[in-house]
C-alpha cells in the first residue's frame, strides 16, 4: 500500500468512529430526555395526586409507597389509568383553571383499595354475654 492509500484508509477509519461515538452520543440522549420525560410526568402524577387526595389518603399513600411499594402500585394503577397519564397536562391545566376541585377523594377510599388489594375481608363481630365476641355469620345461624 503507498502513503496515499494509507492516509485514506485512516481518514475513513476515523470517519466510522465519529459516526459511531455520534449514535453513541444520540443513545445516551435520547435515553436521558426519556428519563427527564418519565421524571415529569411522576412529578405531574404526584401534583394531581396531591389536589385530589385528602392530606391525610395522601400522606398514607406515600407511607403505602416506602412500606409495601407492591399495595401502593396496585392502588396507583386502580387511580391512575392510561387515560390520565397521557392527558395529565390537560387534567393539570384544569384544575388550575378552576381552582381545584369540586370533590377530594378520602383516606377511606384508599384503606378500601389497599384492603381490596390485599385481600382482607370485613369482619362483624357482635358481642354477647361477658364481652365474648362473635363472628355476626356464626351468631345468626347460631
Amino acid at each position: 500500500m503507498n502513503d496515499k492509500e494509507e492516509k485514506y484508509d485512516e481518514h475513513e477509519l476515523e470517519k466510522i468512529k465519529l459516526r459511531k461515538m455520534r449514535a453513541i452520543m444520540d443513545a445516551q440522549k435520547l435515553k436521558e430526555n426519556s428519563q427527564q420525560k418519565q421524571i415529569s410526568i411522576a412529578e405531574k402524577i404526584n401534583y394531581v395526586l396531591q389536589i385530589v387526595l385528602f392530606p391525610d389518603a395522601y400522606n398514607y399513600l406515600n407511607k403505602l409507597r416506602t412500606e409495601e411499594p407492591g399495595v401502593f402500585q396496585g392502588i396507583y394503577n386502580e387511580l391512575i389509568s392510561p387515560d390520565v397519564i397521557q392527558n395529565i397536562d390537560l387534567l393539570i391545566s384544569i384544575i388550575r383553571r378552576q381552582g381545584g376541585i369540586p370533590r377530594r377523594i378520602p383516606l377511606d377510599v384508599i384503606i378500601y383499595l389497599e384492603r381490596k388489594i390485599k385481600g382482607v375481608k370485613g369482619k362483624i363481630q357482635v358481642k354477647i354475654g361477658d364481652g365474648e365476641m362473635m363472628d355476626l355469620g356464626s351468631y345468626l345461624t347460631k
